[in-house]
């Protein structure tokens, strides 16, 4: 089966990058195309900029929009598209997905639902967009009617005006729903204790957000993932050395961080700021003892409470902050500066000394970008 990969990038996509990304196609005697989108379709992010003003804000860049407008981008000739996320291991013969008739459907697609155990009841008819099968001329029917959709997502719910929403809210009707393994979530199969590795498309979303992919080579997925990344020219000397580096570096930052911590320790009393679902936990792995004080992050007027402790207990404690967030906002440390406390001295880090020994996952994740 030949195929063309067609490769949809913006400005950020490196000379280096694209030849290693043609190498690898070329190695498999197929095609490859790239088409920066940034140059070929300026008029149509600008749009999309001026419809949806948050996407600057967003966890995920323009790029994701790109999928609307890919019947612009391709030759007029194409009635049906593959699509594909970055974050996509096709861990079968795609021949199967592409022999599927779509009919009158504007899209083949993985119900969100088929993912979990017991789904939401609004997971019925959600799907994921990373893995599509596009009928060309159908969906080229409706760009203007898309464009306005989104137009009036954004002005009555900006947090929902994406694409994803998008092709969910519009197309609902008009899909035909595919079987679950054109399109598995990593995560949901870590969830349900996977024991096989089988002919699916898996997908890595949102980094897994259980820990991503790491170089822990006991996961399926992470020897998956490594099976195919070690075909790659991206994996070569320089990539080991990188790998090497890091680790050297966090070593020894962690054991620069433990002398400060004996250090700080020295004399004083522990004491404790930690969230109550996390309490028992962390008794277990800082073996918290009765008679140390244990503040628990129930909201943000534990802040205060904090603070009062520290300064009634300057010199004499140091306190172990446990929370990295709270209120699903990053930990106020400048407060505790503003009120003079030092860091390293008067409170420490204490999620920074989590150990892997006493239950811990230790999340490889950032070695692999470093890769």
């Amino acid at each position: 089966m030949s195929i063309t990969v067609h490769i949809l990038h913006d400005n950020t996509l490196t000379a280096e990058n694209r030849d290693k990304l043609a190498y690898v196609v070329e190695r498999y005697d197929q095609i490859v195309k790239f088409y920066n989108v940034e140059e070929l379709c300026p008029e149509k992010i600008a749009e999309i900029k001026q419809l949806c003003a948050r996407v600057v804000k967003m966890r995920f860049t323009i790029a994701t929009f790109y999928r609307l407008f890919i019947h612009h981008i391709l030759a007029p000739d194409i009635d049906k598209i593959i699509y594909f996320d970055s974050d996509i291991i096709a861990n079968l013969d795609i021949k199967e997905l592409w022999e599927i008739d779509l009919g009158e459907n504007v899209l083949g697609v993985i119900l969100r639902r088929h993912q979990k155990i017991n789904p939401p009841e609004g997971d019925n008819y959600y799907f994921n967009a990373g893995v599509l099968l596009i009928n060309v001329p159908a969906f080229r029917n409706e760009e203007a009617n898309l464009k306005n959709t989104l137009k009036l997502m954004a002005e009555k719910s900006p947090s929902s005006a994406n694409d994803q929403e998008l092709l969910n809210y519009y197309f609902e009707k008009r899909t035909l729903h595919l079987p679950v393994k054109f399109n598995r979530l990593i995560k949901w199969e870590r969830r349900q204790k996977a024991t096989n590795i089988y002919e699916k498309i898996y997908h890595c979303s949102h980094a897994d957000s259980v820990l991503g992919l790491g170089l822990d080579m006991s996961d399926l997925f992470n020897r998956l993932w490594m099976s195919y990344f070690i075909k790659t020219p991206w994996f070569d000397a320089d990539s080991i050395g990188r790998i090497y580096s890091e680790f050297k570096k966090i070593n020894n930052s962690f054991s620069e961080y433990t002398l400060k911590i004996s250090a700080t320790v020295s004399n004083r009393v522990r004491a404790f700021y930690v969230e109550p679902k996390k309490l028992d936990a962390m008794k277990k792995h800082f073996l918290i003892r009765d008679d140390e004080e244990v503040i628990l992050a129930e909201n943000e007027d534990s802040i205060p409470k904090l603070i009062e402790s520290m300064k009634a207990s300057k010199k004499k404690k140091v306190f172990f902050i446990l929370t990295e967030e709270l209120m699903k906002k990053k930990f106020p440390f400048k407060r505790l500066v503003d009120e003079g406390f030092v860091n390293g001295k008067d409170f420490v880090k204490g999620w920074e000394l989590l150990s892997t020994s006493r239950g811990e996952p230790f999340n490889t994740y950032p070695f692999i970008n470093f890769m």
